[in-house]
């Protein structure tokens, strides 16, 4: 058994013939560089890539197989200088009810099963070739083609009030699916922790993944989840998901951009004990918070429940003193940017980079850092301070 970092939510920006992919997204996140950037200097073993079967995408894995750049496993995945890369498909569903939307993820254990999962939607999308588009498919629908690929369904961003199952749909998975037992995990997303979501007893029937919804190169591993497999392939990932996880290394969730519901006319954040949905100030409705939605929602007691830790996780573009020059310097002189948060000694953080870099490195590993809320699409902030 071995331990391996994974996050299995990465866009495509563009394809190797720069046509767009997902519309959102920086036009460097090619397949390519995705890979490059992920090992030389995020330090992970696994990528999910989202948008794999988008047409120009599946073009781009053909020719990256045929040509040997991309080795397909045995056990299923795809191989790029040793990293492992799972290839996924985001979309979106909606509740008949009430047409209210959620996104989810599916991956796939090679080429042809993405293929045949990609031929299998076409009808039901209005462009092959874009992003996490609206299905024209019951949320069952979606899930009985998954299973016919042989894919592995997981709610994305589930907390979030933006297209999040349980921050924009529902309160538990069977009033969208006829049978959530085939949902295989929940993604906690970037404004909500594991002792959040136990305080939804739903919850409790999934594994909880940190991944970072990739939009640009530098924030590929914001979020990422520590597996301890025996083999890395899907096979060995999809069979063992339940036991397999080992942390949840998640951004801090008071820096997510949807913490805390948010006025966008008047600048309120809610701070409140209770959840919070219209301002105080100009009585408008707020843009809704996570941490407002799981305090509305929540149903259970977090007490006895046994979970892999969840550890705080505060990438190095978002403390402060670090930035482009800054950062580059520090992937060459210490290397990965796992390694510099988790593992180097601080002395030698300290003889490369000096006092200032090593205290805040040292505050991220301590949880000392002060930081301002986020909320209402806006991320919150480090401060300098390295009390809480």
């Amino acid at each position: 058994m071995a331990k391996f970092f994974g996050d299995l939510h990465i866009h495509i920006g563009r394809t190797s013939k720069g046509k767009p992919v997902k519309i959102t997204a920086s036009p460097k996140l090619t397949l390519e560089n995705i890979c490059k950037v992920a090992l030389e200097q995020k330090g992970l073993d696994l990528v999910g890539i989202v948008d794999a079967a988008c047409s120009g995408v599946l073009e781009d894995l053909e020719s990256l197989i045929n040509s040997k750049r991309l080795e397909e496993l045995s056990g299923g995945g795809c191989s790029f200088d040793g990293l492992i890369v799972f290839l996924g498909s985001e979309v979106e569903l909606a509740l008949r009810e009430n047409g209210k939307e959620a996104h989810f993820l599916a991956y796939f254990p090679d080429l042809e099963s993405t293929k045949r999962y990609a031929k299998a939607i076409e009808p039901w999308v209005t462009n092959s070739g874009l992003s996490t588009q609206r299905l024209r498919l019951s949320p069952d629908e979606w899930v009985e083609i998954v299973d016919k690929s042989e894919g592995v369904v997981v709610a994305a961003h589930a907390f979030t009030p933006h297209k999040g199952v349980y921050g924009n749909c529902v309160t538990k998975l069977s009033d969208m699916f006829k049978e959530p037992y085939k949902i295989s995990g929940l993604e906690l997303g970037l404004s909500a922790d594991t002792e959040m979501a136990l305080r939804i007893s739903d919850t409790h029937n999934y594994p909880y993944l940190s991944n970072s919804d990739a939009h640009s190169l530098d924030r590929i591993a914001r979020e990422f989840t520590t597996y301890e497999l025996s083999t890395l392939d899907f096979h060995t990932w999809k069979t063992t998901l339940n036991t397999s996880i080992v942390s949840n290394h998640g951004l801090e969730p008071l820096l997510g951009k949807y913490y805390r519901s948010f006025c966008k006319k008047c600048g309120t954040l809610a701070s409140q004990n209770g959840p919070l949905y219209v301002c105080p100030t100009c009585d408008v409705e707020m843009t809704r918070g996570v941490w407002d939605r799981i305090m509305e929602i929540e149903d259970a007691t977090i007490h006895g429940v046994t979970r892999p830790p969840y550890i705080p996780h505060v990438p190095l573009f978002m403390l402060p003193s670090i930035g482009p020059r800054t950062y580059e310097r520090m992937l060459k002189v210490l290397g990965t940017e796992i390694d510099i948060l988790y593992n180097l000694p601080l002395e030698e953080i300290n003889s490369q980079m000096g006092s200032q870099i090593m205290e805040l490195v040292s505050a991220v590993r301590k949880g000392q850092l002060r930081i301002i809320l986020g909320g209402g699409g806006n991320y919150g902030k480090v401060t300098k301070s390295k009390k809480r």
